[in-house]
């Protein structure tokens, strides 16, 4: 009788489990083992369907069936029940009333991992209620305090959704070929096929995931890899050959089959940068999969990404700034607020404006107040800064056209909005200076010299306002050619000299 084995996780998954960069990528096997059909099985039924509801003759659906090819049979069917208006029962097709227990117990064993999910599969049981509470583990930034307690998993299906940022958010599914709930999101036909994997955000999340993270791959055959092509044009060690496959593919095996699977493994190695983890399914068939997870559970430290993790992560959006990537980073930050000043402070490109102005950062909302602070020695005063601030004083003097005058409004609805309320915070006042110095001159009006007396006759020292005006606007405003920016000179020269006077007599 053969001995049961015991498996222990490669350190390069031990790693991801622990930093929160694991992914786990599940495929078509591990819904069988629930009870699902295979691609084949799929296939036929909807066929059957369709036969059912007369759309086809017995002939017809038993030729469409003998294709060969159970993906262009399912292309064919589906394109037909479209036509046909036939709505398509794909929760009885793909879902047993009772998933098998072997299943049940393999889908809670990669609950227990905490990873962000990724499949390619329709079905349910990644996201379905049987499976969707998480364990309580440690709480993000923290590797021992105790989190709030179970979340529900987050759900993504449609192509739109695709981001990196999904890849920071621990037990999220992520149906890369859509969900059977919403057929229209479903990736089936060719033509599904090349226009999902050429489509900009599907290849930017792609690679994100491939050229950040640690995919492991579960249920899969060699021909069902669709990502193949995606793992390779990330892998940047695959040209030199000098760093270790960081991808792993669970791969069933026959003993009989010992020496076809060392040449799987030389060819996942070396053309694909994938490590394949045999395991050999002589006595329990597929099953044996369910012991590689129960070997491996006492071996993982499953941690969420802690907040150097996502500030890492942020890092590699911001140094390229693409239209995925910044919609990555907007989104990481909406859901982790802490993150916010570390994310505004790292960026200096002006191709990030009109993203953080739609997200509010810019709002009056988060004008910071000036807090008092009590000690022995009496009251003092703190004056904390904002970082949406000193982002504009970064790019105020590339800005231009309507870039140009977005900024210009952004300061005077933040001095209004300031005036009005009675917040007097120097900090702000030297960042708004620092700006309106640098802006066009042609999109500041003799309204906006005016506006800066406000920051100059506030309660709190403003020496450094006063620098910034005259030592930069000012020299701009006296060097133009146009006489209209002379008279603005003038005034500020006049708001400059005021405070000065007012300095003198105090």
């Amino acid at each position: 009788m053969t001995e049961a084995r015991t498996y222990i996780p490669d350190q390069l998954i031990k790693d991801a489990a622990k930093h929160g960069e694991l992914v786990v990528f599940v495929g078509a096997g591990a819904s069988m083992l629930c009870g699902s059909p295979d691609w084949r099985g799929f296939a036929n039924q909807v066929v059957g369907a369709l036969e059912q509801k007369s759309v086809l003759s017995f002939l017809e659906a038993e030729q469409l069936r003998g294709l060969g090819d159970s993906r262009r049979t399912l292309s064919i069917a589906m394109a037909l029940a479209n036509e046909s208006g036939i709505a398509i029962d794909f929760d009885g097709i793909l879902h047993p009333a009772k998933p098998a227990a072997i299943g049940s117990e393999l889908y809670e064993l990669l609950a227990a991992l905490r990873p962000v999910f990724v499949t390619t599969n329709y079905d349910k049981w990644l996201d379905d209620a049987g499976f969707a509470d998480l364990l309580t583990e440690v709480s993000v930034g923290s590797e021992s305090a105790p989190a709030k307690g179970p979340t529900k998993r987050q759900k993504y299906y449609l192509r739109e959704h695709l981001s990196p940022a999904l890849l920071t958010e621990r037990g999220a599914v992520i149906h890369l070929h859509g969900s059977y709930t919403e057929p229209r999101s479903m990736v089936v036909s060719l033509k599904d096929y090349i226009e999902h994997y050429a489509n900009p955000r599907v290849q930017g999340f792609l690679a994100a995931m491939f050229k950040n993270h640690t995919v492991l791959f579960v249920g899969y055959g060699l021909a069902e890899l669709e990502v193949l092509d995606h793992i390779i044009r990330s892998n940047e060690s695959l040209g030199t050959g000098s760093v270790e496959p960081r991808h792993f593919l669970l791969y069933a095996y026959r003993s009989t089959e010992s020496v076809q699977t060392r040449f799987i493994e030389h060819f996942f190695r070396d053309q694909c940068g994938i490590r394949v983890i045999p395991y050999c399914i002589d006595v329990k068939g597929y099953q044996e999969v369910v012991e590689v997870f129960k070997g491996w559970g006492s071996e993982l430290d499953v941690r969420d990404p802690t907040t150097l993790d996502l500030q890492t992560h942020l890092d590699r959006c911001v140094a390229s700034p693409s239209a995925v990537n910044r919609e990555a980073a907007l989104r990481l930050v909406s859901r982790q607020p802490e993150l916010a000043s570390y994310f505004v402070n790292s960026l200096k490109d002006p191709i990030w404006f009109s993203e953080l102005d739609s997200a509010g950062f810019f709002n009056v909302e988060h004008h910071p107040e000036v807090k008092v602070v009590e000690s022995e020695r009496g009251a003092s005063f703190q004056a904390e800064g904002w970082p949406a601030l000193r982002y504009l004083e970064q790019i105020a003097a590339a800005a231009q056209d309507g870039q140009a005058n977005r900024i210009a409004d952004i300061v005077r609805t933040i001095s209004s909005d300031a005036q009005m309320r009675g917040l007097d915070n120097w900090r702000t006042w030297w960042s708004l200076a620092t700006i309106l110095s640098q802006l066009p001159l042609e999109v500041l009006t003799e309204s906006d010299i005016d506006m800066v007396r406000s920051w100059l006759m506030g309660r709190f020292e403003s020496n450094m306002v006063g620098q910034e005006l005259g030592e930069k606007l000012l020299p701009r405003l006296l060097d133009s050619p146009d006489q209209t920016n002379w008279r603005k000179a003038i005034s500020l020269v006049d708001a400059l000299s005021m405070i000065r006077r007012t300095e003198d007599a105090s």
